[in-house]
């Protein structure tokens, strides 16, 4: 394929991404939030910029509700232009990338204020990082970091070092899987892209599950979830695998599930 045609598929299946979502009434910022990606990124994928990976297109296709067929069903229109090296030299931000605000900030006098605003929270996330790292986090803006971080703190635990995803350890070493969600764009847990037999083994040895739940950034409870209380959902992705999948596409378990099932933890009851 020679690079335009390349250039060209690219813009052509993010104007697919683009249309199916608005289609559905989801913002960049929803879907971002769905397949655990910035919205920078979202934004790179609509505006033809970033080739997607296989595990990204699944992952678009489910938060979408549609086939991965129909999602790459793209046909060229007539009036894209093949020449896009020229076109994408110079790309235009989408409008859902920047925020409105009431009044400009014309004033050197206004800017500066900003600048010095930004500096001081800057300093203030820089502090953050650095107690982030005490805990296991490396990046506070990377995977929900800041919340994970909050979390392990109230509940007194760590990140467990040398393993993927929130697996975090008390004191005695006893291991927890730990799930953050944000209720105001997700009713469900998300568990992993790839859940096989292995990651499934280690969700019913945990001693507990937490799963904090948020609202926007404000966090309004953690609950504790006995490993066999999700035993249910358990044996039925055990039961798909083992007729014929490798793996199952990031799974999710209910929140009203959770809410159910689930010892509240935080904030304490009276």
């Amino acid at each position: 394929m020679s690079f335009e045609k390349y250039k060209e598929a690219k813009q052509l299946f993010g104007d697919r991404v683009q249309a199916l979502r608005k289609e559905r009434g989801i913002t960049q910022e929803q879907l971002a939030e769905h397949i655990y990606k910035s919205v920078e990124h979202i934004s790179y994928i609509e505006r033809g910029e970033r080739a997607p990976s296989f595990e990204t297109i699944l992952d678009i296709a489910e938060a979408l509700k549609v086939s991965v067929p129909y999602l790459m069903n793209v046909t060229p229109q007539t009036d894209i232009s093949t020449n896009f090296l020229t076109e994408l030299q110079t790309p235009a931000v989408p409008p859902s990338l920047v925020e409105p605000v009431d009044e400009p900030v014309n004033t050197t006098k206004e800017r500066r204020s900003d600048l010095e605003r930004l500096q001081t929270a800057l300093e203030a996330i820089q502090e953050l990082q650095s107690l982030a790292n005490e805990y296991g986090i490396n990046d506070v803006f990377q995977d929900n970091g800041g919340k994970v971080l909050q979390v392990l703190i109230l509940l007194g635990l760590r990140i467990s070092p040398g393993r993927e995803g929130n697996d975090a350890i008390d004191a005695e070493q006893n291991e927890y899987e730990l799930k953050t969600i944000n209720k105001l764009l997700s009713k469900s847990v998300t568990t992993n892209h790839h859940l096989n037999l292995d990651i499934l083994a280690k969700y019913r040895a945990v001693k507990a599950w937490y799963i904090a739940v948020y609202e926007g950034i404000v966090l309004k409870a953690i609950y504790r979830v006995d490993p066999t209380s999700l035993e249910t959902k358990f044996s039925y992705w055990e039961s798909r695998i083992r007729g014929g999948m490798e793996s199952i596409n990031n799974p999710k378990i209910a929140l009203s599930l959770i809410e159910k099932e689930g010892e509240l933890v935080y904030p304490k009851q009276n």
